[in-house]
């Protein structure tokens, strides 16, 4: 599949046939991930994949804190947060994505990082800016290349509600950026069609 049709197929899907995605084609989608581009080749992106018993009680945690959430505030409080969850109770594959954040130990970083951080006033926040462009580029090589296996895939943030929670339930020194929904689309999902997209001319000035 060319890359510039996998950019122009690829849809958000929400809805996942119960048939199970293979151990392969899941380190397919990471090995896609780890291609990405980073700043100073930095890679801080890590993955916890979940499935079956462990993904069921990850979703099972996350309905639990959310429903307390709309019992405390109202369910418009989290918006579409519990119907996400839902989302992510079917979907076979649940990819947590994570941002270690620069190894300081390193001393080339820590040369370049030194000279870094003596430039800006608030270097810690221009740090995980970068980071995270890299953190990005995975998830967005991992949509690409679970389409492209003829697999769906749904980038989510709604889990933010309960971020703090789902750190500390894994307690990794890192800070989880999003989760990927994976698994085979329903009939019908990838021939949706996609949201109305701004032309180029709106979005770019040629000077």
């Amino acid at each position: 599949m060319l890359v510039e049709e996998a950019i122009r197929m690829r849809r958000s899907v929400r809805k996942f046939e119960g048939k199970p995605v293979s151990n392969e084609a899941i380190r397919k989608i990471i090995q896609a991930a780890i291609y990405a581009p980073s700043a100073d080749n930095g890679q801080t992106w890590r993955f916890t994949v979940l499935t079956g018993k462990e993904k069921n009680k990850i979703t099972s945690l996350i309905e639990k804190l959310l429903i307390k959430l709309s019992e405390k505030y109202g369910n418009k409080s989290i918006g579409s947060a519990l119907s996400t969850c839902n989302i992510m109770k079917n979907a076979p594959v649940l990819i947590l994505v994570w941002n270690k954040g620069s190894d300081y130990s390193d001393p080339d970083i820590r040369e370049s990082a030194e000279q870094f951080m003596s430039f800006f006033s608030d270097p810690d926040r221009v740090m995980l800016m970068v980071e995270l462009q890299g953190v990005s580029a995975a998830i967005q090589n991992m949509l690409l290349c679970a389409h492209s296996l003829g697999l769906g895939g749904l980038w989510i943030n709604d889990f933010y509600y309960v971020k703090d929670e789902l750190e500390d339930y894994f307690s990794y020194p890192w800070e989880l950026v999003a989760a990927v929904s994976l698994g085979f689309p329903e009939k019908g999902e990838l021939r949706k069609s996609p949201p109305k997209r701004l032309s180029v001319d709106m979005v770019t000035e040629f000077r």
